[in-house]
């Protein structure tokens, strides 16, 4: 189309949009699909995102040959787009973020791989937080684009607000006790837990119920009441190790008390996708 030809239809578009009463302005709300780089050497370039950052790549279904795709989860892409053009000259206001919830076991793999990376200010092999704490760190790609690494907007929140999560995590595990919610108590669980319990027979979670079955075997007839004494919660990014008291009273049906027992406890937490979920634990009497 020619330029002028291009002029006439904006003009005749915006015309018939002025004058015409029912018109209305398309509501716009794109959102992010994907980003493109032009690259050098495409199997290099595979190799690096691959091997460094851990993409995996996707069916291309552009079919072009000389187009790569590499998925950035949730339905995003990376295209790598190989090119004899003149090299691409950034620098790093202009980069390519990606997400960890771990940052040090990013730092840690980076330093392995003997991949060079900075903060912001350019300081080689460290990482910094920004102003709202989230951490940060730089590096570059075979064709020297910029990617920035951060630990996410999830993994800064407010540390006391997050140990309040835990333990309304800890108090509904109590619940499920409570209730033989054997179901909803046995999703609090990793599924690669391996417990070793006081039956000293080490399980997984299928077995994560055989001690609350075991122990209302053991008191059939009675009412569990208890008390929790909330100790101290411990946060590493995205573990949490919670250390409490717990009290169990067993109430005979006349009211009177069948047995009490006092248990120091703890937890250990990891925050798998958008949940929380225990990974290990001890109980010990007090």
């Amino acid at each position: 189309m020619s330029s002028q030809k291009l002029v006439f239809c904006f003009l005749l578009g915006g015309l018939l949009a002025k004058n015409s009463a029912k018109a209305q302005v398309p509501t716009i709300q794109p959102v992010f699909n994907h980003m493109a780089f032009p690259v050098s050497n495409l199997d290099s370039s595979v190799a690096f995102y691959q091997k460094v950052l851990g993409l995996k790549e996707i069916t291309n279904r552009s079919q072009n040959p000389n187009i790569r795709w590499m998925s950035l989860q949730q339905g995003k892409e990376l295209h790598l787009i190989a090119s004899d053009l003149p090299a691409v000259k950034v620098n790093k206001a202009l980069h390519l973020a990606l997400q960890s919830t771990n940052i040090d076991s990013v730092s840690r793999h980076l330093r392995k791989m003997g991949v060079r990376f900075s903060n912001w200010a350019g300081t080689a092999n460290v990482f910094a937080p920004r102003a709202d704490g989230v951490m940060q760190l730089y590096l570059q790609d075979p064709d020297g684009y910029w990617i920035e690494i951060n630990n996410g907007y999830s993994a800064a929140p407010d540390t006391q607000a997050l140990k309040d999560e835990i333990w309304k995590l800890e108090e509904a595990y109590w619940v499920y006790v409570k209730n033989k919610d054997f179901s909803n108590y046995q999703k609090l669980w990793h599924d690669q837990f391996m417990g070793y319990p006081s039956t000293n027979i080490i399980g997984g979670k299928a077995n994560i119920t055989d001690w609350m079955k075991d122990m209302y075997a053991r008191n059939e007839g009675n009412e569990l009441t208890y008390q929790l004494d909330r100790k101290v919660e411990n946060v590493f990014d995205d573990i949490v190790i919670v250390l409490y008291d717990a009290a169990m009273t067993w109430v005979k049906p006349d009211g009177t008390i069948a047995s009490h027992s006092n248990a120091k406890l703890t937890h250990t937490w990891m925050k798998t996708g958008n949940r929380w979920l225990i990974i290990g634990g001890i109980g010990a009497v007090k």
